[in-house]
């Protein structure tokens, strides 16, 4: 008789964001029209990186979506950077902005940090700003988290990971991703493991964890050789090479290595755009004086064949 077929116990399963984007954006249209609220997003651009205007449309496609109102501000290249200050004075006295975003990258030379401190904690939908760091480490109920790391916690949960007491390692210490990633991680009871250009034996550091966050920006860094063997990738790096964008993660290194990987693109980018209108959803009922939603993270499905 013939032995029945077996699924590969050791096949990865790849987290696509875009489930929960969906999610999460039907939750923010159905608030908002519940409560009345209109909310504005108010993205501010200096210069012109093709990168950024992308990114800026499909936020604003997104804001379409749900109900938020969206405006760009672009500004030249050659502005000088006394005038951002100025301009979002003049924004908050015409416009009288739910939220404000000053997109990333800003023009080299530019003091990236006080550039986003200009923007209030209440209207931060980056959640950059050193007041919105402040209010981060306190703990505080009205703070509006950085996008991108509040994506990867999202994505987590959504995997069905649990945060407290898991060894987590964090690729890359930037202030827009790894820095603040590595600090909520660790209020949520995570036991996390820094690791960047400077840290010696990197791949060795990195098989400890049974999850792996990679905001390096190094494509293919992350390969099967870095892990423990049926370990959960969460692939941040994002890079153009040719017509064709490329993670930190080498998938078909992890294939059938890694129990959970989230591709490039379409794993964290599209529950970045829905975490940043959350955070738009939640400076409206904070400055509506109503109590903010609760957003509900879907678990997802994931075959047993998965590792």
């Amino acid at each position: 008789m013939p032995k029945p077929h077996l699924p590969n116990s050791n096949h990865t399963h790849i987290l696509s964001g875009l489930p929960l984007r969906d999610a999460l954006l039907a939750q923010v249209k159905a608030q908002l029209q519940t409560h009345r609220l209109t909310p504005s997003l108010h993205i501010i651009q200096v210069g012109n990186n093709p990168a950024s205007t992308a990114y800026i449309t499909r936020k604003q496609a997104a804001c379409a979506q749900v109900g938020i109102t969206s405006q760009l501000h672009q500004l030249p290249e050659t502005t000088a950077e006394s005038t951002l200050a100025t301009t979002i004075k003049k924004l908050q006295t015409s416009h009288h902005p739910t939220a404000i975003i000053i997109q990333t990258p800003l023009p080299v030379g530019w003091n990236t940090p006080a550039a986003l401190n200009l923007v209030p904690a209440a209207q931060d939908a980056d959640g950059l700003s050193h007041s919105s760091i402040a209010l981060r480490q306190n703990q505080s109920p009205t703070v509006l988290l950085p996008a991108t790391p509040l994506a990867v916690l999202r994505l987590l949960e959504h995997a069905g990971v649990q945060l407290a007491g898991t060894p987590i390692a964090v690729i890359g210490k930037g202030m827009v991703v790894g820095a603040p990633l590595r600090h909520m991680l660790s209020q949520a009871g995570a036991h996390v493991i820094g690791i960047d250009k400077s840290t010696a034996n990197p791949a060795q550091k990195c098989q400890q964890a049974q999850v792996v966050v990679s905001a390096a920006g190094v494509p293919n860094l992350v390969t099967a050789a870095w892990l423990t063997k049926g370990a959960v990738v969460i692939d941040v790096g994002i890079t153009r090479q040719a017509s064709k964008l490329v993670g930190d993660a080498n998938a078909s290194s992890l294939q059938n290595h890694a129990r959970i990987l989230t591709p490039v693109p379409g794993g964290v980018g599209p529950v970045t755009v829905a975490s940043i209108l959350t955070n738009v959803a939640d400076a409206a009922f904070q400055q509506a004086n109503l109590p903010r939603p609760q957003w509900h993270i879907p678990r997802a499905t994931i075959p047993l064949s998965a590792y």
